[in-house]
């Protein structure tokens, strides 16, 4: 009886220890102070950092507005190289025109008459309406009427015809021409620039021409050509000078006198 007795005790016991464990299976929530996991599609939001300010990393006195400026975008699609040029012995190309025109310039059109120098023995034609000065001996000048003056330069077209020695050749007429060209530029210019020298000929006479760029000391802008050729014994001088932004219209006057200079 007594053994069986014990073993009814001992059933009821296990019976007790296992409606515990449900017990404890059915709890839901965590003593405090246990850590638990979140569950799987449980997501936590990220504490929030500071980020490094943009401010701190532009320069001095930048203004990011200035961004927004279309004249910004101007400047930063089309960058402007600065360029210097100095006024020296060696020859350098020159553009014929020069760009770009703060101001752009329409062509001139111009209407044509013929010009008599009785002094000189010749005539050709040029821009109706010049005034005429023959006041220097062996020499023929055009200038154009005050009223035309164009960007503050006076347009000037020069012939002369000058007496040499008897032992001149054509070939010392390119002498002749770089030391006129040095003369020129040694008066009220602050930059003076010149082309290589090219042959061409003046009046039928084998002869030599280069062209100039100046800058005077108002800023003003002065191109010209002069040319030069031996003709009977005399050199023959041809220079045409203009405002700088008007120097393919007046090269084109320069191209009409010298195919239409005659020996009366």
């Amino acid at each position: 009886m007594k053994k069986i007795a014990l073993i009814a005790l001992i059933g009821l016991t296990c019976l007790l220890l296992v409606g515990c464990q449900k017990q404890a299976a059915n709890i839901t929530h965590a003593p405090i102070g246990i850590a638990t996991q979140a569950p799987a599609m449980e997501v936590s939001e990220t504490p929030a950092t500071d980020l490094p300010s943009l401010k701190d990393q532009l320069p001095p006195g930048y203004d990011p507005a200035s961004e927004e400026a279309p004249e910004s975008l101007l400047a930063n699609q089309n960058p402007q190289t600065e360029m210097a040029a100095h006024a020296g012995a060696t020859a350098i190309p020159i553009d014929p025109v020069d760009l770009p025109t703060p101001t752009p310039r329409p062509p001139l059109a111009f209407t044509y008459a013929k010009y008599t120098s009785s002094a000189l023995g010749l005539s050709f034609e040029s821009v109706a309406g010049y005034e005429i000065d023959e006041s220097q001996p062996n020499t023929y000048i055009l200038r154009e009427p005050v009223t035309s003056i164009k960007d503050n330069y006076q347009v000037q077209i020069t012939i002369s015809l000058t007496p040499v020695t008897n032992n001149f050749k054509s070939q010392d007429a390119k002498q002749e021409l770089s030391a006129k060209l040095k003369d020129l530029g040694t008066i009220n210019y602050t930059q003076w620039d010149l082309t290589t020298t090219n042959s061409r000929t003046l009046l039928g006479k084998p002869g030599y021409y280069a062209n100039y760029r100046g800058v005077l000391f108002d800023g003003t802008i002065v191109r010209g050509r002069v040319h030069m050729a031996l003709v009977d014994g005399k050199l023959l001088t041809l220079h045409v000078t203009c405002p700088g932004w008007y120097n393919t219209d007046y090269m084109d006057v320069y191209a009409r006198i010298r195919s239409t200079l005659k020996q009366n």
